[in-house]
C-alpha cells in the first residue's frame, strides 16, 4: 500500500485525524462513515448492484485484492439481502477495525493502550505518517473551500 493506493474507507478514517489536536476525533459515527465508504468503492468498482432497493455482489467469487474491501464483500455474499442503509450498519464496526489493522499493518498507524480513570485497559491509535493525514485534509479542503472545483475531482 503505497501513499496513492488507500482504499476509500482508509482515507475517511485517516480524514479523522484532527490537526490542530493531533488525535483522531471521529466521533460515535466514525464506523459508519468508514463502512458507507467502503460500500461506495465496491459500487464504484461494479463489485455491487442494487436490485429493488437491495444490495448484491455482481458476481460471486469477485475480489478486489483489498482485505478489507474482501471481508466485507464475502459479508455481502454470505449474509440475507439488505438495503443501502442496513449494510452500513449491519456489523460496521468490524470494517472500522479491519481497515485500522490493515492501516497499522502498513505503517501508517500504531496501536497504543492506555487506562481510562486509572483502572480500565483501553487502546488507542496514534498517527505514523502525519504528512499523509494533512496532505489528505488539505486536498479535501481545497475542493469544499475552493479554489479547486469539484469536477477536476477524481471519482
Amino acid at each position: 500500500m503505497h501513499f496513492g493506493t488507500l482504499s476509500l474507507p482508509a482515507r475517511l478514517f485517516l480524514l479523522s485525524w484532527h490537526p490542530e489536536k493531533r488525535k483522531f476525533s471521529g466521533g460515535p459515527d466514525l464506523h459508519l462513515t468508514v463502512r458507507a465508504g467502503a460500500l461506495a468503492e465496491l459500487a464504484g468498482r461494479g463489485l455491487l448492484v442494487e436490485a429493488d432497493r437491495v444490495v448484491a455482489p455482481a458476481a460471486v467469487g469477485d475480489r478486489t485484492g483489498d482485505p478489507v474491501l474482501d471481508a466485507l464483500l464475502e459479508l455481502v455474499e454470505q449474509s440475507r439481502p439488505r438495503t443501502w442503509r442496513g449494510w452500513i450498519t449491519h456489523r460496521s464496526r468490524a470494517t472500522l477495525n479491519a481497515v485500522r489493522a490493515d492501516l497499522a499493518a502498513h505503517g501508517y498507524l500504531r496501536e497504543g493502550r492506555r487506562r481510562v480513570l486509572g483502572l480500565f485497559p483501553a487502546r488507542h491509535w496514534e498517527l505514523e505518517r502525519v504528512g499523509y493525514a494533512e496532505a489528505l485534509h488539505a486536498e479535501a479542503l481545497a475542493v469544499l473551500r475552493g479554489p479547486r472545483p469539484v469536477e477536476e475531482v477524481d471519482a
